[in-house]
């Protein structure tokens, strides 16, 4: 394959071994090639020219790796899927590159090799990237899957070289649209053609989607006995585990890691140890992510929180007091930062029976709650502490404000119940975030309705008054957004509610850029607004 023309990405933290490459890779013919020595360099990078083909080592030093860099880059979309992307690793990296399970790379290059072979597997991976370039074109920052998936169609047709990658897409595709029945027999006609891991999970993933949580365990479990490295039947199994047996999801994410290594898992781990009251394993794994990353890159509020709280509940006050301190070394100065700190040095405190000191802190993270608008996780961690303080209606008002904010969130929800559960309140955590939840799913209801049956003064009362008291809600604030273009639509132009209808949208996208109602409203607005009023920009 030419390369000239192409754009490469070389990550590589050893001088030598980087000019080596660099050499390969000009012999190969690709010249135009940045060179990272690290993560943070790589990222930059990316930010300013996006690449045809990234090489990476993998072990780029400092406790870091090129898996956390492609998973990271993937996750935030700073890498289309149109770039290829290549690991080059030694023997003992390779069981975590060929294990990885949701973000794999193109392909992988064991060390040592030929400047002849680099070339042949760098031609390879970019002409799969070029025949399934009329998917990938549809799955990027503004997905259409739709499209995609009628690409996917056209493409099985077309060209019979990639025919196992295209049918892995078009499964994904399916269950992201919402059609897992389609799914499930999709991946069940795989499955009868040929036995393969992805298609086993993916199987599997159908029947949760489709409420069959017990086969879907059952298949998992089998999956497993035929592919024992296969992390991403580990990852869905614990999921499923997990809303029934929290131990035994536990042991499930331990097998895991016995396969390969990870963060991730290992912050998932300490996660699920910390709800089993498994406290000691749980500070071992929460000092495991914080220590690994000497870069600071990958470092996480939560990890530090996770152990500051599982030394808190043995009894070891003076370690978690430090781990608090860690934290405030390992990130910028920010409200949340400061919120955090005070929230976890006042559970350590008021576990210790140091009531003053407990109360002196909280008093610090409930002012900056006042001053700033706090994110979820920060505001829990707040409440929490008010928890911890025999503060409960504090608390209780602040996870509630949480919940309003987040009604469409299960992860938050689900870490709202946490909260409720480590004070002791299960039950009644369960009960009042099911009521608000419904409450939510209530008020927009009721408003939509008003609209549609002509009462949009009310209904515009009742979703503007929710939407600037909940500026986290991008359902209420599209909501709002919408019933003010409807009055517009039925009553002529008013440029206060245009306005309004803007800011609202602009609200939302903050709150949450993929949300899927927010590509009709948008529409909607652009529809309605006349030419002067204020611009979106495209959804």
């Amino acid at each position: 394959m030419d390369l000239r023309g192409r754009r490469g990405l070389l990550i590589e933290d050893n001088g030598d071994m980087r000019a080596s490459l660099r050499a390969q890779l000009a012999a190969a013919g690709l010249e135009q090639c940045e060179v990272a020595r690290n993560i943070k360099e790589a990222v930059d990078r990316l930010h300013r020219a996006r690449p045809d083909l990234v090489v990476c080592d993998y072990n780029l030093g400092q406790g870091t790796d090129g898996q956390q860099f492609l998973e990271m880059v993937r996750r935030k979309k700073q890498l289309p899927l149109s770039c290829a992307f290549l690991m080059i690793t030694g023997e003992n990296s390779y069981e975590q590159v060929a294990t990885a399970a949701e973000y794999t790379p193109d392909d992988y290059l064991l060390k040592p090799f030929t400047a002849d072979k680099l070339a042949t597997r760098i031609g390879r991976v970019l002409d799969k990237k070029a025949a399934l370039l009329p998917i990938y074109r549809w799955m990027g920052n503004k997905p259409d899957h739709a499209k995609a998936l009628l690409a996917c169609e056209d493409l099985l047709t077309a060209d019979q070289r990639y025919v196992l990658d295209i049918l892995r897409l078009k499964g994904e595709l399916l269950l992201s649209l919402g059609r897992p029945t389609e799914a499930l027999a999709h991946y069940a006609y795989i499955l009868t053609q040929r036995a393969t891991p992805w298609a086993s999970v993916g199987h599997a993933r159908a029947l949760v989607a489709l409420a069959r949580a017990d086969e879907a365990r059952s298949e998992l479990d089998q999956a497993l006995m035929a592919y024992p490295n296969y992390l991403a039947a580990y990852d869905l199994l614990a999921q499923i585990v997990a809303k029934t047996d929290k131990s035994a999801a536990q042991q499930v994410m331990e097998q895991a890691l016995k396969v390969a290594p990870s963060t991730q898992r290992t912050r998932e781990l300490g996660a699920l140890a910390m709800e089993n009251k498994d406290f000691s394993r749980a500070e071992t794994a929460f000092k495991r992510v914080v220590d690994k990353d000497r870069s600071g890159f990958f470092k996480n509020q939560d990890d530090f929180a996770g152990l500051a709280k599982s030394c808190v509940e043995q009894g070891k006050t003076t370690e978690a007091l430090a781990a608090v301190k860690d934290m405030g070394n390992a990130f910028s100065r920010s409200p949340e930062l400061e919120a955090r700190q005070a929230a976890l040095e006042s559970q350590a405190h008021a576990k210790a029976g140091d009531t003053a000191a407990a109360k002196a802190a909280l008093e610090r993270a409930l002012t900056v709650n006042k001053d700033a608008k706090l994110d979820a996780a920060t505001a829990l961690e707040v409440a929490q502490a008010c928890f911890s303080n025999g503060r409960s209606e504090e608390a209780k008002a602040l996870i509630q404000h949480v919940a309003e904010n987040h009604h469409e969130d299960d992860a938050v929800l689900a870490r709202a119940q946490g909260v409720f559960a480590a004070a002791g309140l299960h039950d009644e955590g369960t009960v009042f975030l099911e009521a608000t939840k419904k409450r939510m799913i209530k008020l927009n209801n009721d408003a939509v309705g008003m609209a549609k049956s002509g009462d949009f003064d009310q209904a515009i009362a009742m979703l503007t008054e929710a939407a600037d008291r909940l500026t986290n809600n991008a359902q209420i604030a599209l909501n709002a957004a919408l019933a003010l273009l409807m009055h517009i639509h039925r009553n002529g132009m008013d440029n206060n509610k245009i306005a309004k209808a803007n800011r609202y949208i602009l609200q939302a996208i903050a709150a949450n850029p993929a949300h899927p109602k927010l590509a009709e409203v948008s529409n909607f607005y652009r529809k309605v607004a006349p030419a002067d009023a204020p611009l979106l920009e495209e959804v």
